[in-house]
């Protein structure tokens, strides 16, 4: 139970890092007030992604871990098909959810073995938050814009 108050909790603190980030941004007039329309290409409504358009839009994508120390570097995402970089450096699988915004995620990894959680897509499309089953933290991830592309 005290595992599960505290991946709450960090789940917490880390999505409002990520808000107040995002609420520090250059957009907006010099008092902080938002701006008055979306940037192009966005329509700033809070609809989530269906499945089908997670695995192949939503989270498709090529992430790049917001932890200094993370063994995860990027974290690339095409269709159902996942790739990790850095010093966990795996093949891996995505399976979203009926919500959309969410789906798991499983890292095959031949020298440390295999790495299973839960991914969160959050309502700007532009971060991920994993909710691994071996940490008691989850770990966030922006998207770079970079074309997601995994080699065989």
């Amino acid at each position: 139970m005290r595992s599960a108050v505290n991946t709450v909790a960090a789940t917490a603190a880390v999505l409002a890092g990520i808000t107040l980030a995002a609420g520090c941004s250059a957009d907006g007039d010099a008092d902080g007030a938002p701006p008055s329309a979306p940037p192009t290409g966005e329509t700033g409504g809070s609809e989530r992604p269906s499945p089908e358009q997670a695995a192949e839009g939503g989270m498709n994508g090529v992430w790049e871990s917001t932890l200094d120390d993370s063994g995860i570097a990027t974290l690339t995402v095409v269709g159902e098909d996942v790739r990790t970089e850095g010093e966990v450096a795996c093949p891996g699988t995505l399976d979203p959810a009926e919500s959309g915004s969410t789906a798991a995620i499983q890292l095959d990894c031949p020298d440390s073995g295999s790495r299973s959680g839960t991914a969160e897509l959050n309502a700007e499309d532009d971060h991920l938050v994993v909710s691994w089953e071996e940490s008691e933290f989850p770990e966030a991830f922006s998207r770079t814009g970079e074309e997601p592309v995994i080699e065989e």
